[in-house]
């Protein structure tokens, strides 16, 4: 992110319960992969229009000079997205699935 510019990296989803059935405690991480099929091309434009851009606009309108990372996790509640954080760094272990996707 750059100003209002901003690409999106490939999608990837992590297993942080123990559980089968994503159940029980978290652990440090169970794995990851990527491409997310769950997150389908319809529901990306909607992470985008509803949550992305009106945050980098946000950050923009704000005049702060920001250049970097904008790490931001998402789940989906029937079908709408909603955004539980922002990191200003990229997040493990999903990005490293990214980095070969």
């Amino acid at each position: 992110m750059s100003g209002r510019d901003y690409v999106h990296p490939p999608v990837s989803q992590d297993h942080k319960r123990i559980g089968d059935g994503d159940t029980g405690p978290n652990t440090g991480g169970m794995g990851a992969y990527s491409p997310a099929e769950v997150v389908t091309p319809a529901l990306l434009e909607r992470i985008d229009r509803e949550i992305v851009r009106p945050s980098v606009t946000a950050i923009a309108d704000e005049n702060l000079d920001y250049c970097g990372t904008l790490f931001h996790r998402h789940h989906a509640h029937a079908g709408r997205p909603e955004c539980d954080r922002y990191n200003a760094r990229f997040g493990d272990p999903e990005t490293q699935v990214c980095c070969h996707a």
